[in-house]
């Protein structure tokens, strides 16, 4: 291959996302950190070339995650107020919601 993609257009540089000039998604966005969600797929043929047959991104890789097929059964669902608002680590929940 004649060129090098940095984590197929998943990852940027702190230069990249200060420039605004990222990739995502197939487009251009203003919403860049340092790692984004994706998924890629690779098929190499037998003369050895690479070729990309798949990816995708931002919420489209979810169906991966199982947690999250389980909590969209239940009533509430994920109970998001933004994308993944309902993630904590284990010392950031409320003490009183543990009580009730």
């Amino acid at each position: 291959m004649g060129f090098i993609v940095r984590d197929r257009f998943v990852s940027f540089t702190e230069e990249q996302i200060a420039s605004g000039e990222t990739g995502y998604n197939y487009g251009a966005t203003n919403y860049a950190a340092v790692d984004l969600p994706g998924t890629s797929v690779f098929a190499k043929d037998e003369a050895g070339e690479v070729f990309h047959t798949y990816s995708c991104y931002a919420r489209g890789g979810e169906v991966l995650l199982g947690a999250f097929t389980f909590l969209d059964l239940t009533p509430k669902g994920r109970n998001e107020t933004s994308i993944m608002s309902w993630v904590r680590l284990h010392n950031e929940y409320d003490d009183r919601a543990c009580r009730s």
